[in-house]
């Protein structure tokens, strides 16, 4: 049984959905301002602006900040909305449980700035994010888990040394038309307590302006994921974006790369937004910090920690 934490907040958005309305983009926008403004500092973290990057990107630094190893965290909001600075409490968790500096860059958004604008201004943030720490650890919920993972596509191509691991919260992976009218999206819409129907071709059609859905840096779930760095995939199994995960996984698996899938049930749309809050959330944050330790001490296959043992028989002591 969930928490007493998760039914409260399951009341809430029942609340909400009993009064929910035409969906509406300056409503949305400014409902995510009023969300980012309720940020409250956590102790042993600094948050401070990022000069370099896009004016509202922020940079994570916890207590006795390790040297090795950075994260890139990319906000969600449908490519339509959100903030960077809406993601500072859960950047602060990350950096806590991990000892890296988090960094939240903020993005140009649709529909006023379509594909690749969102995505430029996150591969401009990880070269940064690189400048920091030899190795990167790209990660995002919801639109922001599907730009980290076009991010990693193509750091990953170009053999960046940098790119460490991904992790993906509620991931957005496909964005063609059809999908938003069968699978998880249509026989989750019940269950489901923060995603509108309507938001499907929404994103379809605001972020990619055109562009074909079937491009693999805005449907990941197409693309050739040969590869890839170890991906941390967390969604819910009662959300409408399911299939997404359950589907990059499997292709991500059969492609060779190494992949933690969990599917936690009953949860809301990127319920790890809560940590700190919801038990359930902070859990996801400490099991996400473990995958990144892992993969800093290469813990993985074709990882530093596993290349060692006997050669051949021979070598048995």
């Amino acid at each position: 049984m969930p928490s007493a934490t998760f039914a409260l907040m399951e009341s809430w958005f029942q609340q909400s959905i009993s009064q929910r309305g035409p969906m509406n983009l300056a409503a949305d926008r400014e409902q995510a301002a009023t969300l980012a403004d309720m940020y409250r500092p956590i102790p042993g973290v600094v948050d401070e602006p990022v000069a370099a990057l896009r004016q509202g990107s922020y940079l994570m630094t916890p207590d006795g900040a390790r040297d090795d190893v950075a994260i890139l965290y990319i906000h969600g909001g449908g490519f339509r909305s959100g903030l960077a600075r809406g993601a500072r409490g859960l950047g602060a968790r990350l950096a806590l449980e991990t000892k890296a500096r988090v960094m939240l860059p903020e993005y140009r958004l649709a529909p006023e700035d379509p594909f690749p604008a969102g995505l430029d201004d996150c591969l401009a943030a990880f070269d940064q994010a690189a400048l920091l720490a030899p190795k990167v650890v790209v990660a995002g919920e919801s639109a922001g888990a599907n730009l980290a993972l076009a991010v990693l596509l193509r750091r990953s191509a170009e053999k960046h040394p940098g790119v460490l691991a991904g992790a993906c919260y509620s991931g957005v992976f496909d964005l063609r038309k059809g999908r938003f009218s069968e699978g998880s999206w249509a026989d989750n819409a019940g269950s489901d307590l923060l995603l509108p129907d309507e938001l499907g071709l929404a994103m379809h059609d605001d972020y990619l302006g055109g562009h074909p859905a079937t491009d693999p840096l805005v449907s990941p779930v197409v693309a050739d994921l040969h590869g890839l760095p170890p991906l941390f995939l967390q969604v819910s199994g009662a959300e409408r974006v399911l299939d997404d995960s359950l589907t990059l996984a499997d292709r991500a698996v059969r492609s060779g790369v190494e992949v933690v899938l969990e599917v936690w049930p009953s949860m809301f749309h990127a319920w790890q937004m809560a940590a700190g809050f919801l038990p359930e959330a902070t859990e996801a944050v400490t099991r996400t910090a473990a995958f990144v330790q892992r993969a800093i001490d290469g813990r993985f296959v074709d990882g530093a920690a596993l290349r060692g043992g006997p050669a051949s028989l021979d070598d048995i002591p």
